[in-house]
């Protein structure tokens, strides 16, 4: 093998699995731009989704996010984004913020939606239950 071939060989290796930095993200497409490292930027790259065509989590990158960006052949222009590595300590599992969806949520065969208070008389009584 070539000098030539080997380092072309070496550098679609180095390219396949690459960590890299969100610097920007377009979420209607769901798709961002990384940077490789070296101050040189990505096209716009897919963003991975847990989940399958009927369940969707969509957590996208924030920009500053280290990702892992998986490319195929080692050809970084048909990479794909994944979820990286924490830059700093975990997060400690407490959600703040706002949950938003379509639908109902059922625990224990109650649904949140249609459930009914029993032996509330009616009139201005409150249940102190969901609003």
């Amino acid at each position: 093998m070539s000098d030539f071939a080997l380092s072309q060989a070496m550098q679609m290796l180095e390219r396949l699995i690459m960590v890299s930095t969100v610097v920007e993200v377009d979420r209607g497409t769901a798709r961002a731009k990384v940077d490789w490292g070296n101050g040189a930027h990505s096209d716009w790259l897919p963003i991975a989704q847990l989940g399958s065509e009927a369940l969707k989590f969509w957590i996208p990158p924030e920009p500053g996010t280290q990702v892992i960006v998986l490319s195929p052949g080692g050809d970084t222009t048909r990479g794909i984004i994944l979820p990286g590595p924490f830059s700093s300590a975990p997060p400690a599992g407490n959600f703040e913020g706002e949950i938003t969806g379509e639908g109902d949520v059922i625990v224990s065969d109650i649904s949140h939606v249609t459930h009914v208070h029993g032996g509330i008389s009616p009139g201005p009584s409150d249940t102190t239950g969901p609003k």
